[in-house]
Parts: structure tokens; C-alpha cells; sequence
């Protein structure tokens, strides 16, 4: 039950803020799923920048992981489903439908988007390898270059992950305290041992393990 607890404690979490510093949910939700792209990519025939794809060097391309979004609909099924002993009409109205529609939310998030890592950078693209385009809160694209990462984790524990947690000093000092950054970055918490920088959530959508390999791999800071 602590699991659930947490489980349930965390998708709200996520509910609330997981997308809004990355992957722009107002912008993701209203885009169509892509093919699945596990190739180099060439560049763009016009720039060299990465605004509408990848640059064309060796791409790892991490695998989904539909885990979350199941659980979230098997947690939505057992408080909304006719005959569930957790299953009551509040139940049903606070939990069930809300825990479902996110599963359901989760699902397409895990179908249309993908992490990459290549030479230089960790990456959030479409299924397609596309860009997402400019971050509407923050700025910049979803491109994180490894030397700015001061920190990375996986909540509640690497054991049962559920969301992707990242800090990176690339992102302009003046966003950094937006959402949860203004705790992470406050005094107190700089006190006890954390580095100032941008916050980003995600809700663990892909393979965890391959997520944590890669920046170790890539030599991403980290704070013990």
C-alpha cells in the first residue's frame, strides 16, 4: 500500500508540473504520433541548427516503457470498476476517472515522444525524431548538452521509477526558479548540498535503466 501511496502521490505530482518546464503539454497534446525513426537522421537542407531535426550523428534512441501509463490505468480501473472493493461513486469521481484519463494521457505521451542521446546532448523529440520546437515557458529547445548537467535521479527510487528527474545549468539563470526550480534553487536547499539550476520532470515514459546508463555513460553530473 505504500507503493500505491506513493504511486498515486506522484501521478498527481506529475499532474500538475512533470511537462510544463520540457515538453510543453499544451503544445504535445494537440500534436499526432510520428513513426518510430531508430536511424541517423540527416540534417536539415536549409540550417544546421536542430529546429526541425536532429543533427545526423549516431543516435541512441531510448525505448518506451509503457509501465507508468499501465499502472495508472489499472489504478483508475480499481477505483472506477462495478464490483472493485475499492470502488465507490466517490472513489470512482476522485480516483478512478481522473487515474484513467491520465493513463490514457500517459499512453500517447509514451507512443509520440522519445529520448535520445547522441555526442553531445540529451534530447526530447517526437516518435519521428522531429523536433518539438521552442519550450514555451523556458525557451530553447528540448536539447540539453551533458557538461550542464549538474544533477539527475529517478523518483521515488531507481527501483520504481516514476518520474525522470534533471538539473541543467544550459537554460538562461533567469528561468531557473520557474515551478519547482524556486525550491530546489532556494537557499536551504543550496545549504544542503544542491547546485542552482533548471529543474525538469518527466514522467518515467521510457526504459529507466537505459535512461540512467546513458548519462552515466555520457559522464552527466551527479550529486551523491
Amino acid at each position: 500500500m505504500n507503493r500505491i501511496g506513493a504511486f498515486l502521490f506522484l501521478l498527481v505530482c506529475g499532474a500538475a508540473h512533470a511537462f510544463t518546464p520540457t515538453s510543453s503539454l499544451a503544445q504535445l497534446s494537440s500534436r499526432s504520433a510520428g513513426s518510430f525513426i531508430n536511424e541517423p537522421l540527416s540534417p536539415s537542407p536549409t540550417s544546421c541548427s536542430r529546429t526541425k531535426h536532429l543533427a545526423a550523428v549516431p543516435l541512441e534512441v531510448i525505448d518506451p516503457s509503457y509501465n507508468l501509463a499501465l499502472g495508472s490505468l489499472a489504478l483508475g480501473a480499481a477505483f472506477g470498476v462495478p464490483g472493485s472493493p475499492l470502488k465507490s461513486k466517490l472513489s470512482s469521481f476522485l480516483v478512478g476517472i481522473p487515474l484513467t484519463l491520465f493513463g490514457l494521457f500517459l499512453a500517447f505521451q509514451t507512443t509520440t515522444l522519445r529520448f535520445t542521446f547522441d555526442d553531445d546532448n540529451f534530447s526530447l523529440v517526437r516518435s519521428s525524431g522531429e523536433s518539438l520546437g521552442e519550450n514555451v515557458v523556458v525557451g530553447g529547445e528540448n536539447v540539453w548538452a551533458y557538461n550542464s548537467f549538474v544533477n539527475y535521479d529517478l523518483f521515488p527510487s531507481r527501483s520504481f521509477p516514476i518520474l525522470v528527474y534533471f538539473k541543467e545549468t544550459q537554460t538562461p539563470e533567469e528561468q531557473w526558479n520557474v515551478g519547482p526550480g524556486e525550491q530546489a534553487n532556494s537557499e536551504e536547499a543550496i545549504a544542503k548540498g544542491a547546485v542552482p539550476g533548471q529543474v525538469h520532470f518527466f514522467p518515467a515514459i521510457a526504459n529507466t535503466e537505459d535512461l540512467i546508463n546513458g548519462f552515466e555513460k555520457h559522464g552527466c553530473a551527479k550529486l551523491e
